[in-house]
Order: structure tokens, then sequence, then C-alpha cells
């Protein structure tokens, strides 16, 4: 493994939550402001998941991979593990749910928006949440 992996890793791991946490803020500033203020949230956040999002959590997969090889498995690995896996599945269905939100938006269907939207935020919450307990079992284990 190369000594600068680890490293690597974890900014890969820190730019993704750092942007999680910056979409959260645009949703809170934009969120309510009328049709047009949701419409541009609803493609911002698109092209946020799609240009930077999808490929910082492709690019912490395969590093954390690769971390992986030939280290034995203990509990506290398993328990980080268990939430990484978490975060990554529940994050690949929130980025479809802001898709299918995009696409509501674009169709005026805001009904289905709102309900959208809802589920959006639950599930983006569970992403972060796990984020940081990964991050955390994470950082627990240099100790």
């Amino acid at each position: 493994m190369s000594p600068w992996l680890p490293t690597f890793h974890a900014l890969l791991v820190g730019a993704w939550i750092g942007i999680v946490l910056i979409e959260a803020l645009f949703e809170r500033a934009l969120r309510g402001q009328g049709r047009d203020k949701e419409l541009l949230l609803a493609r911002l956040h698109w092209k946020v998941d799609k240009v930077v999002e999808l490929p910082l959590l492709i690019a912490v997969v395969v590093s954390g991979a690769k971390l992986l090889q030939g280290v034995p498995l203990d509990g506290l690995l398993r328990a980080k593990l268990a939430c990484a896996a978490l975060a990554v599945f529940a994050n690949l269905y929130c980025i479809w749910l802001v898709k299918l939100r995009l696409k509501m938006a674009e169709a005026g269907a805001w009904e289905l928006f709102a309900m959208i939207d809802r589920r959006q935020h639950v599930v983006g919450a569970v992403v972060l949440a796990a984020l940081l307990a990964a991050a955390g079992l994470g950082l627990y284990r240099l100790t």
C-alpha cells in the first residue's frame, strides 16, 4: 500500500463531508423561497451531485477498498465499514432523489416535488450521520 493512500482517503472523506454540509446550507437558503428558487435549488443540487459529490463518493469507495487489502477485519473496522456502507448506499439513493426532485420541479409537479424533497432531506441526514460515524471510527482507530 502506498504511504500516501490513508491521507488521500481521509482528504476525500473530508471533502465528501464538506460537500454534504454545503448542500445542506444551500438547501436551507433556497428551500421554501418560492417556485423559482426551488427550481434553482433543484438544478443546483443536481449539478453539484453529478459533478462533485458522485465522483467524490466513487473515489472514497475505491481508496477505501485499496486500504482494506490485507487488513484483518476486527470489530471496530467492521463497525466503520457498516457505517461507511450505509453512507454510500444512502447517498446513492439521495442522489437519485435529487434527480427525481429536479424532474418534478421542471414538470411543475410541486406536490410530488414536496414529497420527494422531504424524503431527500431525511435520507440526506442519514448520509451525514453515517459519514460522521464512519469518519469518527476511522479516527478512533488511529489512536
